[in-house]
């Protein structure tokens, strides 16, 4: 009986890789090794043999990371909904804890919950936790119709954002907004309704939050804007400058590995992880950017196919919230290392240095394999056909016509 059990879980496990999910693994995988390699080059140089100090870290962090993904790829779709609340409600209870303890002991900044060498950040978690809770509020057959729901989305996505920023951990927290815009988008709500709403965040969130911004996130943006002498003196710009610097010096085709020596002498702070992408600018030059770019259209892409495939409403929704929230913290990476924004201090997902980070985007990575692996399958009314459907087919009654 155990051995039919076992063979059964290895024959399910084996269904529904070809296609979109193996696309995926791979793509993912192409990330991680660009990341692997340069943290090595950034953070252990080649005074130390491979892996260093930090490469091996952050393998170790992979290995938990591809561990995570495969354990949660082999859930069926329909188990996180079951569990969509109880992990919302697990990762806000983490969050408010966390606030609670800086209130208690009067820390500037806390995003950490440490249990002797293991660190934890819960605002990672309540990336994901989020995505579901959102995608559980839609009911099969229900849209975004009324300002109500409207009202009952923004409520849910707005605790894990004003718990995250008021860490303060404010770029983890702005990450936050487009996934649940396009989330609301997908769901079906109006355009007049959508447009309405981003007018609204725009005008009154921004003159609201700008007495709620520590002194450093002021100066990064009037760094930005190059307001006064801020720019200068302030560490955002110097970073930004730093950056453009290393990643232009590295031409078409880069200095080498192990060559990049503005990055090496220490002028590019956390080169190994926010601004890693100076470092692969650098050494791989132009060729090196744009195989880390094409890494994530491919992956941010296939999620987003995988999200069209899907004919039930909550993986869709899922499958967007996830590649939205990878593709935006990633375009706002690179985009801040080139100078385009102010400096956000958000890792690269799955190239930086990182510990949750790295767990979490596989794991999210993980929740999107599973759906590309369990499609919904239906009977077609005439019951000669199986496959997907994009509506639920209904028996169809027969009109009974008297003459």
């Amino acid at each position: 009986m155990i051995t039919l059990q076992w063979n059964r879980w290895i024959d399910d496990w084996r269904k529904g890789w070809a296609g979109p999910a193996i696309l995926l693994v791979l793509s993912g995988f192409w990330l991680l090794m660009m990341g692997t390699i340069f943290v090595h080059s950034a953070a252990d140089g080649p005074e130390t043999g491979f892996p260093g100090p930090y490469a091996s870290s952050h393998l170790k962090k992979i290995i938990v990371g591809v561990v995570a993904m495969l354990a949660v790829s082999l859930v069926h779709p329909r188990r996180f909904r079951q569990v969509a609340q109880l992990f919302f409600a697990a990762s806000v209870a983490l969050l408010a804890l966390l606030l609670l303890w800086k209130w208690a002991t009067g820390a500037g900044v806390v995003r950490w919950i440490r249990f002797g060498g293991i660190g934890l950040q819960p605002s990672e978690l309540a990336k994901i936790s989020m995505v579901l809770i959102l995608a559980d509020l839609i009911r099969p057959g229900e849209g975004v119709g009324g300002w109500r729901p409207i009202a009952r989305w923004v409520g849910f996505a707005s605790i894990p954002f004003l718990l995250i920023a008021a860490q303060p951990d404010l770029g983890t927290a702005l990450i936050l907004i487009p996934t649940a815009a396009m989330m609301l988008w997908v769901a079906g709500v109006s355009v007049r309704r959508f447009v309405l709403l981003m007018v609204l965040a725009v005008v009154i969130g921004g003159p609201a939050s700008w007495p709620l911004l520590r002194d450093y996130q002021k100066d990064r943006i009037l760094s930005y804007v190059g307001f006064g002498e801020v720019s200068g003196e302030s560490e955002g710009g110097y970073q930004v400058a730093q950056s453009i610097i290393a990643i232009g010096s590295g031409g078409p085709t880069g200095k080498g590995l192990h060559m990049g020596s503005h990055h090496d002498l220490g002028y590019v702070p956390e080169d190994h992880n926010d601004f890693i992408f100076s470092v692969i600018g650098e050494e791989l030059g132009l060729i090196g950017t744009l195989s880390v770019v094409v890494g994530y259209l491919i992956l941010v892409w296939t999620m987003l196919g995988v999200a069209w495939n899907c004919r039930e409403p909550f993986g869709r929704l899922v499958a967007v919230g996830l590649a939205s929230q990878i593709g935006f913290q990633a375009a706002i990476n690179l985009s801040m290392t080139v100078g385009l924004i102010p400096v956000t201090g958000l890792p690269l997902p799955f190239v930086s240095y990182g510990g949750t980070s790295i767990v979490v985007s596989l794991a999210a990575l993980g929740i999107v394999v599973s759906i590309a692996r369990n499609p919904v399958e239906v009977i077609h009314p005439d019951g000669l056909g199986r496959g997907s459907s994009e509506v639920t087919h209904r028996p169809i009654r027969a009109k009974v016509v008297r003459t």
